[in-house]
């Protein structure tokens, strides 16, 4: 039978950071599944039409899954890129998922990184998560502020979790988002600042890919950038520009999602 497994991404355009984050996690996923054939798919059609222009085709998941069907693949794994079980993991991949059932033999679709919460099998994805981000970050006596996409449509509830989290592990950790419409906002972040007292912060994306959203949106040097606005606040700010899927760590844990789906598929007959 003929195997694959699809990473699913939002997709990113931006060539370093693309090759920085998703090729090395799919890069570890191909290592650790020697006896599976690796596809990449994006759910973003901005970013596919983007990167076309380039002359890059990503297919998307319904079409990367249409050409598997064609090409006779009998079992596939669907493992998403994506941080949370948000719209696009909704909308995109577990709707193409559904729509292929019956033109494989085994198809499913995996976790993306916070999904499971306070499950007895040890394989908790928020402290796991939280875990490999301190060690991937290495804070020196500094707040972490973390700065997630969040969404316009929908809220999240991931982040909160995450934070709380944090909180009941005495970590130092603070969430925040990007879209204004979305919480946990600046002003509660700020808040959540001021009342440690301290001033020195390490600013990092909680994003698996880099781009645009830290260049300018996190890091920038315009006025409305996180890291200019709590420096107008008497904040110190070390930024890192490095997207999630650049650590080790965290890659680990999406291969480990990719392991847990193969075996599942294995168990059914």
């Amino acid at each position: 039978m003929k195997r694959a497994i699809v990473l699913a991404s939002f997709g990113v355009s931006e060539e370093q950071a693309r090759q920085n984050c998703l090729e090395a996690l799919a890069a570890d996923i191909a290592m650790a599944h020697p006896d599976y054939d690796l596809f990449q798919a994006y759910t973003s059609n901005f970013i596919r039409k983007r990167l076309q222009k380039r002359n890059l085709y990503v297919p998307s998941l319904a079409e990367c899954l249409e050409d598997l069907a064609g090409k006779g693949y009998g079992q596939v794994l669907v493992q998403p890129s994506h941080l949370t079980p948000g719209e696009e993991y909704s909308n995109k991949i577990l709707a193409s998922v559904q729509e292929f059932q019956g033109r494989f033999s085994r198809l499913a679709a995996g976790e993306p990184l916070f999904f499971r919460e306070g499950k007895d099998d040890g394989q908790d994805d928020y402290s796991l998560g939280l875990d490999a981000l301190w060690k991937a970050l290495e804070p020196a006596e500094e707040e972490l502020v973390l700065l997630g996409h969040g969404s316009p449509h929908r809220h999240n509830t991931v982040y909160e979790i995450l934070q709380e989290r944090a909180d009941a592990k005495g970590l130092p950790v603070h969430i925040g988002v990007l879209e204004e419409s979305d919480t946990p906002s600046f002003s509660m972040v700020l808040e959540r600042l001021k009342k440690r007292g301290r001033k020195s912060l390490l600013l990092a994306p909680l994003l698996l890919s880099g781009g645009i959203h830290v260049t300018e949106d996190l890091s920038g040097s315009g006025p409305n950038s996180w890291k200019s606005r709590l420096e107008a606040e008497g904040f110190s700010v070390r930024t890192s520009r490095k997207g999630l899927g650049e650590y080790p760590e965290i890659r680990a844990l999406y291969v480990e999602k990719t392991n847990r789906l193969a075996k599942a598929l294995l168990k059914v007959k």
